[in-house]
């Protein structure tokens, strides 16, 4: 069994894409991650550090400072994005059915 559709790099909720095997059809479905937790809550070393032992260490070298600020800035822009709802985590979701008739509505995920 292969999908021979994929996913649109933008996908929304709800987003299916489906194949056939044998007379059974798969469809893979987009569903929003129920976990409310934020970007930061849910990534060790999402902030930037300045410190070697801390998550999010940038790594010594020129031009720390400026690294430094480019990745606060980048963090600060994906946790304001999250924020507005212009992106979200998600799975896929698999069911199954046979005939029309639908066998299991979960039969597998990927987060």
């Amino acid at each position: 069994m292969a999908f021979t559709e994929r996913f649109d790099t933008f996908v929304c909720e709800g987003d299916c894409i489906a194949c056939e095997q044998e007379g059974f059809r798969i469809v893979a479905r987009i569903v929003r991650d129920d976990c409310p937790d934020a970007p930061d809550q849910r990534q060790d070393g999402f902030w930037p550090s300045l410190y070697k032992d801390a998550p999010g260490f940038i790594g010594p070298g020129n031009n720390f400072r400026e690294r430094f600020a480019n990745a606060q800035a980048e963090a600060e822009a994906i946790m304001e994005a999250w924020r507005r709802d212009d992106w979200f985590y998600c799975g896929i979701v698999l069911s199954v059915s046979l005939d029309g008739v639908i066998l299991d509505e979960h039969a597998a995920s990927l987060c």
